[in-house]
């Protein structure tokens, strides 16, 4: 059984789409469904095939969002250590090669935010520096090569 973490707005946030899900499923899609199937033979039934396969393809996407919120752990900052890059933590590192420095927070799945430097503890530049300290220099395998970091700073992420 795989563990996912989460903020607690994450964890809230996920909960609420699964709501929306659900009711759209329950709704929206068994309307659809329904509507097609008044149109006659099912066997030739172009409508009555799109719907159930929307259906399908929502149902799929709602067990994984379920699986994740059945086994997801809630982070708090009290629980994390200091020092240490953990999720939960905004780390400023420096690129070795080039001297550029990036900010990265590192938080649970869905609470990511490219734009804003946010992402997932689960991205291969997340794994690379998590358990790391200040001034540790890592070496992390991305799909375009290896990058050569210095952390900088490591900081709490503000969880409110």
């Amino acid at each position: 059984m795989q563990q996912f973490y989460f903020t607690e707005q994450g964890y809230e946030k996920l909960k609420k789409e699964i709501d929306v899900l659900e009711k759209y499923l329950k709704n929206e899609i068994a309307k659809e469904i329904g509507t097609a199937r008044e149109h006659g033979d099912l066997r030739e039934n172009a409508e009555y095939e799109a719907a159930k396969e929307k259906q399908a393809t929502y149902m799929a996407r709602l067990g994984q969002m379920q699986e994740r919120y059945m086994n997801g752990q809630v982070i708090r900052q009290e629980d994390l250590p200091e020092g240490t890059v953990t999720l939960g933590k905004v780390v400023k590192v420096r690129d070795m090669n080039s001297g550029e420095e990036d900010v990265f927070t590192i938080l649970g799945e869905g609470e990511t935010d490219i734009d804003k430097g946010i992402i997932s503890y689960q991205t291969p530049i997340a794994r690379g520096l998590l358990n790391h300290k200040q001034d540790d220099e890592v070496e992390i395998q991305l799909p375009r090569g290896i990058k050569k970091y210095k952390i900088v700073s490591i900081e709490s992420f503000d969880f409110k």
